[in-house]
């Protein structure tokens, strides 16, 4: 598990758009775990907050080690009270799409 602050939730989730996951953290500098098409199910382990893409710095844990950003995400219902950031947060900027 990371150093995020983590508020256990269980849940599933759809993703809306291709998304990469990612390995030890909620963070796009964090290595990639593996590409997710639109529409893969998930289930969620934890709410945390993470690096901000598009402003949105809430991220969910699916595994033990693996995060996926949030705003790729259909809402998990109920949607959590993310707990409060432990460090400062990165804008990401997304140019081009691959």
């Amino acid at each position: 598990m990371s150093d995020f602050t983590e508020l256990p939730v269980t849940g599933f989730v759809k993703t809306t758009t291709a998304v990469y996951t990612r390995k030890q953290s909620p963070s796009v500098f964090s290595p990639v775990a593996r590409e997710l098409s639109a529409g893969s199910q998930l289930t969620v382990q934890a709410a945390v907050m993470g690096d901000a893409v598009e402003g949105n710095a809430h991220w969910y844990r699916i595994d033990e080690d693996t995060y996926i950003w949030a705003g790729a995400c259909t809402r998990l219902d109920p949607y959590p009270a993310f707990p409060p950031g432990t460090r400062t947060n990165w804008m990401v900027v997304v140019f081009e799409v691959r």
